[in-house]
């Protein structure tokens, strides 16, 4: 059991001892009421909280736009990716197809 899931379950045991209706007691100790109902729905089920996956960062380092430009073509420009890997990009490209192209290289 979690720090957090054993005090929310004081907390709701205190609230049930009390005799005050929920809202009250949530009102009286500055907590939100749905943050209280969820809880007590939760602990109640015996579910974990949902948890939602946050996609990992990619660092990247932003050159100066004038070091990045193709002699060949002014207004083209390159990535550079793990790996040694390059793209260079023309200055008329779709948009999705250098996206189709940047998913399949991330993973590689």
């Amino acid at each position: 059991m979690t720090m957090t899931e054993a005090k929310w379950r004081a907390l709701i045991a205190t609230q049930e001892k009390s005799g005050l209706s929920v809202r009250a007691f949530a009102e009286a100790r500055g907590i939100p009421v749905t943050t209280l109902y969820w809880w007590r729905s939760r602990l109640a089920r015996g579910t974990q909280p949902v948890t939602t996956t946050v996609p990992a960062l990619v660092r990247i380092a932003v050159r100066d736009e004038e070091a990045c430009r193709l002699p060949s073509r002014p207004d083209a420009f390159e990535l550079r990716l793990r790996g040694g890997i390059r793209v260079r990009v023309p200055a008329r490209f779709e948009d999705g197809d250098l996206r189709r192209l940047l998913e399949v290289l991330q993973r590689c």
